[in-house]
């Protein structure tokens, strides 16, 4: 690469960012006119715990309840967060305290995308202008731009999910294990999506084996050193029993079948069509939540991305880069597909397995697809981004219409 294309290749990527979070500015001052940021109760929106997460987790008062287990290090962070948000501010409301979490999440919105757009470069070889359609992609998905600006832990996981990939790929170990720790305090369950990257991302075995012991212990010796240790240790396993007993649905395999398809290939990048109730059927005329359906245009381009999907994984099937997103793909599916795990409100783990999903199909792009495929796919990217974003216009209408109110 000569130096005239790396100089253009950094001024693009420079314009891009700087545009992503120009958006994302825009449309956070356009949320605060809305009553997004004041929040009544949980499971307004597709089942996310708002209220909770921004008046318990990020609360001066740490946490004390069971969801401990689930999210261990994130309530000692949200309470370290909001002890320093009134250092700093004082006794401040509701509303701007939710501000407050949603501009650190919209850094790390940006900053995913960012980790995204280090992979298909450095480690895929993608031209700039496709690593970046792809990151556009990515970052203006449905579910990125929700759980950007919807307080909850998703955006989070995305990230350090998303970072797992870029760091354990490169073998730089030390790094990769503190993510390990941190992926897991947020959404304890991550921290299995966390090892397969690490299994699945080369070297030798037993440096791999040695980084998901280290992490682990590590893990467990902060859970032992914080004061959550006694809720964590006390109800780890009645919790986690009672959680699967909860939140574990029984569907007939048909709707199974058309639930998973619109949570993972659907709702992860567009709008579908939703009833006014939570998906447990509260809180009616005041909640949102998407039902297994959706527009034709919406429908074939969820087809389409899983057929792109389906190739590149037969593809690259000898491709190591493939293996790794694929893991996270195929354990999602069989927790929240398979296993009917919280199957109702599956729109929340998106981001538990989309980056691994633009990774897989990524592939398409790289050098190693060969000419004709990777000029083919760059144009179907293409297309796809559009569809993201145009496909989505009516789904916004409606969602500010709803929080407006």
């Amino acid at each position: 690469m000569t130096a005239t294309n790396t100089k253009e290749g950094f001024r693009r990527r420079l314009i891009f960012f700087i545009a992503l979070m120009l958006l994302y500015c825009a449309i956070f001052l356009l949320l605060t006119r809305t009553g997004l940021f004041s929040p009544t109760h949980n499971d307004r929106l597709f089942s996310a715990d708002d209220h909770y997460y921004s008046t318990e987790f990020f609360s001066a008062e740490l946490d004390d309840s069971p969801r401990i287990i689930k999210h261990p290090l994130l309530i000692v962070f949200g309470c370290a967060f909001t002890r320093l948000e009134k250092a700093v501010f004082g006794d401040i409301s509701l509303r701007r305290h939710y501000e407050l979490i949603i501009m650190m999440q919209m850094c790390a919105s940006v900053l995913a995308t960012f980790f995204l757009d280090l992979i298909l470069e450095g480690l895929y070889k993608l031209k700039c202008s496709r690593a970046l359609t792809v990151c556009g992609i990515f970052a203006l998905s449905f579910s990125v731009l929700f759980f950007t600006f919807v307080a909850e832990s998703y955006i989070l996981s995305a990230l350090l999910l998303t970072a797992s990939f870029y760091f354990a790929r490169r073998h730089i170990w030390i790094v990769t294990g503190v993510l390990g720790v941190l992926t897991a305090g947020v959404t304890l369950t991550n921290g299995v999506l966390w090892a397969l990257i690490v299994l699945l991302s080369g070297d030798k075995l037993w440096k791999r084996a040695a980084v998901i012991v280290s992490a682990a212990a590590v893990f467990c010796a902060l859970a032992a050193a914080l004061p959550i240790r006694d809720v964590f240790y006390s109800t780890l396993l009645s919790g986690s029993k009672s959680s699967l007993g909860n939140y574990s649905d029984r569907f007939a395999f048909g709707e199974v079948a058309a639930r998973t398809f619109f949570a993972f290939f659907g709702s992860t990048f567009f709008w579908l069509k939703t009833e006014p109730v939570s998906p447990f059927g509260d809180y009616g005329g005041d909640a949102l939540s998407f039902i297994p359906a959706s527009s034709v245009p919406v429908v074939i381009a969820g087809v389409l991305w899983l057929a792109a999907l389906v190739f590149a994984a037969v593809r690259f099937r000898r491709d190591s880069r493939l293996w790794a997103p694929l893991a996270v793909i195929a354990a999602n599916i069989l927790l929240h597909g398979a296993a009917q795990y919280g199957l109702k409100e599956a729109f929340l783990y998106s981001l538990h397995h989309l980056p691994a999903q633009i990774l897989a199909v990524s592939l398409l792009l790289s050098p190693e697809a060969g000419e004709k495929t990777g000029r083919a796919a760059a144009w179907c990217a293409t297309g796809f981004f559009i569809l993201v974003i145009a496909l989505n216009i009516p789904g916004y209408i409606e969602l500010f219409r709803f929080i407006g109110q």
